[in-house]
């Protein structure tokens, strides 16, 4: 029999109860005690990291084969990474924006290219050609301010609709908006055409105009309320997307405001940025996990009751625990997603789109196999040495390929300004998720129905796929 080693794990406990994180895997289990010594004395035995299978009985080893605890010495599973459909084509609608955020890393303006509607047409096309079997593909409205290309807009969203139905997709849409031009018409087509909307916006007056001003150095505060009050009365939840700059001690209070806009809910982002002016330095991070924990505290106490707290930054880690998703890359840029420009180029994302940045071909001439298999080889957690030995790496996959080239230089480099921050901040989400799973574990399912995602076959609650020593488990998630 091949020598067989302890997979990369954390063991924390709840209330009570151990958990067990695999950390290639991305999934969660609770454990027994026997298992759980196990566990303890693997990691004692560090000189020698072979597994001693005389310590396991015939169905305890296969079982714990089977879930990946326990792997081979020389072998894992490899990449399956092959020809990946794109299903998300963003439409940077134009360069222009009618803001001049101060920490605006795009370096947007009045001026700039915008997309024409031909080109928005053969963009359109060029998805139903390239999405290949899926059954719904999504096309983000995007810019600078795409508001400002309206008109584009107006015509792009009815031939897309009709694109896909006779392509036998369904099609969804989504914008993300500073909401300075949400008037009664372009709200009203919005919501008429149920169009998915994050909107930008900072915190409250104080908060919010500090950074976020029209050219002229006026607040905007007051000019996008209107428009948010008309957009969030639609059937479809808006979404709040806060970037944070300086002190982060507001958040809570925050998110507490945008929820009582009528925000569904609200998610915070650190400023990207290379000017020190605003970037969160360390102290500012640690009090950004402190507000964190708070509001996580906070999401658990809602949900006790029944309820939920708007809380994106943990919705999205909860999901992402309880189905399990193991990321090979950062995020799906380059993979399943696509960004055009205004003249039909094709970038990895919506962030990437500047000339200096890897083209993958056109929406005119196809895709560039090349730069794409180069990109993807690039970005690939397997390819960055410092990320493979790191507990949180089926989650983080090395960060962002926009943040990594503005604050370290280099599009595939590790985010790694954020990597202890991460760590932590996976930490108190494993802490939740296992609350969740011992107090209510059909609240993570509803989590996932939340994101649109009905639950997986087989990820039933942590608790039914509790491994033990004694005896078999005949339930649990295979990753």
């Amino acid at each position: 029999m091949a020598p067989y080693r302890i997979a990369d794990h954390r063991v924390f406990s709840v209330d009570g109860h151990d958990f067990l994180f695999l950390s290639a895997e991305n999934a969660v289990f609770e454990i027994d005690a026997g298992i759980r010594d196990f566990l303890d004395q693997g990691l004692d035995r560090r000189s020698d990291p072979l597994l001693d299978a005389a310590r396991l009985s015939d169905d305890r080893f296969d079982e714990l084969a089977r879930l990946r605890v326990i792997v081979p010495v020389n072998g894992g599973r490899p990449p399956a990474r092959g020809s990946i459909p794109i299903n998300t084509l963003v439409l940077h609608l134009t360069e222009a924006c009618n803001l001049a955020c101060v920490y605006c890393c795009q370096g947007l303006s009045h001026g700039g290219r915008a997309m024409s509607f031909e080109t928005a047409v053969r963009a359109v096309d060029f998805l139903m050609t390239h999405s290949g079997p899926a059954r719904k593909v999504t096309l983000v409205l995007f810019g600078g301010e795409p508001l400002l290309n309206f008109k584009v807009i107006a015509d792009i969203v009815p031939y897309a609709r009709k694109a896909a139905e006779a392509h036998g997709k369904t099609i969804d849409f989504s914008i993300t908006t500073n909401g300075a031009l949400l008037t009664d018409r372009i709200t009203g087509f919005l919501l008429e055409n149920n169009i998915g909307a994050t909107v930008s916006i900072d915190g409250f007056d104080a908060i919010h105009d500090r950074f976020r001003k029209f050219p002229d150095g006026s607040p905007t505060y007051a000019a996008i309320l209107p428009g948010i009050r008309r957009l969030v009365k639609g059937n479809r939840p808006v979404a709040a997307r806060a970037t944070v700059a300086g002190d982060p001690d507001a958040v809570p209070a925050v998110l507490d405001h945008l929820l009582s806009l009528g925000f569904a809910e609200a998610g915070f982002a650190p400023v990207t940025t290379a000017d020190p002016a605003y970037q969160l330095n360390e102290a500012h991070m640690d009090r950004l996990l402190d507000r964190f924990r708070e509001l996580t505290d906070r999401f658990l106490s809602t949900a006790s009751t029944g309820g939920l707290l708007g809380f994106t930054n943990l919705i999205d880690s909860l999901v992402t625990l309880h189905e399990g998703e193991v990321k090979t890359h950062p995020c799906g840029a380059g993979l399943g997603m696509l960004a055009v420009d205004p003249g039909g180029r094709l970038h990895p994302c919506q962030r990437l789109t500047d000339a200096d940045h890897p083209v993958m071909g056109t929406i005119f001439d196809g895709i560039d196999p090349e730069a794409v298999q180069g990109f993807r080889r690039a970005g690939a957690l397997s390819a960055k040495p410092g990320c493979r030995s790191c507990w949180a790496r089926a989650v983080c996959a090395g960060g962002c390929y926009h943040e990594a080239l503005v604050r370290e230089g280099d599009l595939f480099s590790p985010n790694h300004h954020y990597c202890d921050w991460i760590r932590a901040w996976l930490d108190v989400s494993l802490d939740a998720y296992g609350k969740l799973a011992v107090a209510d574990p059909d609240y993570l399912d509803k989590l996932s129905l939340l994101r649109g995602h009905p639950p997986l076959p087989g990820c039933r609650p942590v608790s039914e796929n509790k491994i033990t020593m004694e005896k078999r488990s005949t339930k649990g998630r295979t990753p």
